[in-house]
């Protein structure tokens, strides 16, 4: 087994700030192959937007991309990978996926003023990165038949949106640790606030009185984290000023049943903007993001 990490996520989700600190903790080195998409952009004169249309017909931007992680998997080893595919080039690696809110990641994007790439305003940037993660998803599904962003993919899912880099990268070197161990930990990390309830919050739920630290357990559509057990622990955690929640995923697939007669789809419908400001107002805090439902 060799000590390589690699890290995908959405963008904006601070993967090279999130890899830096965490060299400073393994004293691994850090490849990432965000870099060499760019150069390639830059090399023909375009936009990272604009390389990423060309690839879907020029299946060379890919494969020099691809050849380039699929020999460092094979002859290189303590390395920190920054790649969106190389979870599925080497998949023997410690495979972890840093997720971020869309109005979170559109800010540090926006902030980061890349010359590289065409960013006017919050609005826009917000709009070219979906428009980037869309085709990215269209692609990679087309070229390799596989779904980015299904958590099931990783070893480790992080949720970086109000969460410091340092956080972030002892989170991912314990988890690390307890992996090459083979000891048991929460394969999902989440902040607080990202979580959305599914009920009204009861003084007697059977969850009030256990610790903050015990893994919620949550269904994941559309994008977003619905509580199915843990409320009262998410919002102790929350109070409490936790950066990250541990949570196990029921599922991720909208048909999957949650409970007898309800699927994932069917129970995150019912969750109305009246229960969301509700729970804002428990929780003290405005989502940045909200269902389109």
């Amino acid at each position: 087994m060799k000590n390589i990490i690699v890290m995908s996520g959405d963008i904006g989700s601070g993967k090279s700030s999130v890899a830096a600190a965490l060299k400073a903790l393994t004293g691994f080195d850090i490849i990432g192959t965000g870099t060499i998409q760019r150069a390639i952009a830059t090399r023909r004169g375009l936009t990272t937007l604009e390389l990423n249309k060309i690839s879907q017909t020029d299946r060379s931007v890919d494969d020099e991309i691809d050849s380039y992680v699929v020999e460092t998997g094979k002859t290189q080893d303590r390395l920190i990978l920054d790649s969106r595919l190389a979870w599925h080039f080497i998949p023997t690696a410690f495979k972890v996926f840093l997720a971020v809110d869309p109005v979170v990641g559109a800010q540090r994007v926006f902030n980061a003023s890349r010359n590289d790439e065409h960013n006017p305003t919050l609005a826009a940037t917000l709009e070219n990165n979906q428009k980037r993660q869309a085709i990215e998803d269209q692609r990679f599904h087309q070229l390799y038949n596989v779904k980015f962003r299904k958590y099931g993919n990783y070893d480790l899912i992080i949720d970086t949106s109000y969460t410091a880099p340092e956080t972030i990268a002892q989170k991912i070197k314990d988890c690390f640790d307890a992996w090459l161990s083979h000891q048991a930990y929460p394969s999902l990390w989440v902040a607080p606030r990202k979580l959305l309830p599914t009920r009204p919050l009861d003084a007697n739920a059977t969850d009030a009185g256990q610790a903050s630290q015990t893994a919620v357990e949550v269904f994941v559509h559309d994008g977003f984290i619905y509580i199915w057990e843990g409320h009262h622990r998410t919002l102790a955690a929350q109070k409490a000023g936790c950066d990250l929640l541990p949570a196990k995923i029921l599922t991720e697939e909208p048909t999957a049943a949650i409970t007898e007669g309800v699927t994932a789809a069917s129970l995150a419908k019912t969750v109305s903007p009246a229960l969301l400001q509700d729970w804002e107002a428990k929780l003290g805090f405005t989502y940045d993001s909200y269902p389109s439902h």
